[in-house]
């Protein structure tokens, strides 16, 4: 005991709009909000000032246990660029960024990741989201996305359950993580031009077929993933995920053949659950069968996604 030390904060300056300089506490003390690929997101509770309180942000970090890596360092950067062009009620807000020699974006901290949500709910055996708050991230996400495809003209590439913040019971939802962003052109048609190097990355079980397939990326691709998004609500599940009930975990680990089972879906319409009424969900139904249609041309955009989301819950 003796030896021990209580850890100094070291100050960090965060550069925003205001040029404000915050204290960062030592890593144990921050609350891990969540992770991605090369990256850790804490929770800053910043002190009250001048007698009031002020918002916790969410800072995103390079995750220290991962070996330092240029790609997530121009991630991180690029991010922090783009969010302080960006201005939408479902986008999350930017806040600050250090420039320093450890990176940090600090933004807007919202309650939960859908995401998180959930695998709560799959874990306690709960059953799907309703379906009102199912219209409700169509409605918030498909705003967002429709923001980002006609007015910054990229493609968030990463379109997935973990990627939407929710507050509160569904109260407004945001989009998140534009580390993977792509530049579109006029037509919503992937801008190679633009784009130098970069390509989509994605996450496979979310992506659309013309990823897989090298077919032609565009605003559409964003939507396919999205409405996988919506099954999920549906299914509690990551798609194509489908792990007989007699699975025995002591294997610890799924055999190949599954493995290939699952990636041959991949790019494909996930059935509908089973656990689901077809009548009383017929909106988020609809919606998820729209957004993943095969043929690109097919699919709606996202403004009509969302307009369309908006009429069900207005009719409902």
């Amino acid at each position: 005991m003796a030896d021990f030390k209580t850890p100094v904060k070291k100050s960090v300056t965060l550069v925003g709009s205001d040029k404000r300089e915050i204290a960062i506490p030592p890593s144990p003390f921050l609350n891990r909000l969540g992770y991605g690929t090369g990256v850790s997101v804490m929770q800053l509770v910043r002190s009250p000032q001048g007698g009031q309180i002020r918002s916790p942000w969410a800072l995103k970090m390079l995750n220290k246990r991962v070996k330092p890596n240029k790609v997530y360092t121009e991630r991180l950067q690029a991010e922090a660029e783009l969010l302080q062009k960006m201005s939408h009620p479902n986008v999350v807000g930017f806040r600050a960024f250090s420039n320093g020699k450890i990176l940090y974006l600090g933004m807007e901290a919202c309650d939960l990741s859908l995401g998180d949500m959930i695998e709560k709910r799959a874990e306690e055996g709960a059953d799907a989201f309703a379906p009102k708050c199912i219209l409700k991230v169509a409605v918030d996400i498909g705003h967002a996305l429709d923001y980002l495809h006609t007015k910054m003209k990229i493609l968030h590439g990463d379109m997935k359950s973990y990627n939407i913040l929710v507050n509160g019971d569904f109260v407004i939802c945001k989009l998140c993580d534009f580390g993977v962003t792509l530049p579109l052109d006029e037509n919503g048609i992937f801008d190679n031009d633009k784009a130098g190097k970069a390509i989509y990355y994605g996450t496979e079980a979310w992506s659309a077929p013309e990823v897989l397939h090298g077919g032609i990326i565009s605003n559409k691709t964003d939507v396919w993933s999205f409405g996988l998004t919506l099954w999920e609500m549906m299914s509690l599940l990551p798609p194509h995920t489908n792990i007989e009930e007699d699975f025995d975990e002591s294997m610890g680990s799924i055999n190949d053949s599954y493995m290939d089972n699952a990636y041959e879906m991949y790019g494909t319409r996930p059935a509908l659950p089973a656990t689901i009424s077809i009548q009383e969900y017929s909106g988020p139904v609809a919606l998820f069968q729209a957004a993943t249609e095969i043929k690109v041309e097919d699919r709606p955009s996202a403004a009509e996604l969302a307009a369309a989301a908006q009429s069900i819950a207005t009719s409902s």
